[in-house]
């Protein structure tokens, strides 16, 4: 079964009033979602242009893939507390 997920992330308490996109932890960020992609997890990623410094990244994986652990653990951004996520679990009913 193929589960998606909304993980919405924000600036964290690390960053320290610079912007993340301008911190050289992002690059831990885009790391992230290549290996996402790498993995063809990744199905589409971007900031949130009504709130800056805020993101989001749609996930769609199989069973037995820890999504939650992926996130925080693997995104080295999100571990150093540069950035938050949030992770949200969706109900797809339609695709195109």
């Amino acid at each position: 079964m193929t589960a998606w997920f909304a993980l919405v992330h924000r600036p964290g308490p690390a960053l320290e009033g610079t912007s993340i996109f301008e911190h050289p932890a992002f690059g831990e960020h885009v790391a992230f979602l290549r290996r996402l992609q790498e993995r063809g997890l990744l199905v589409a990623a971007g900031p949130l242009p009504d709130e800056p410094g805020v993101g989001m990244t749609i996930v769609r994986a199989d069973d037995g893939v820890d999504v939650v652990a992926l996130a925080t653990v693997d995104d080295g951004s999100v571990a150093g507390g540069f950035l938050t996520v949030e992770v949200r679990p969706w109900d797809v009913r339609f695709t195109g």
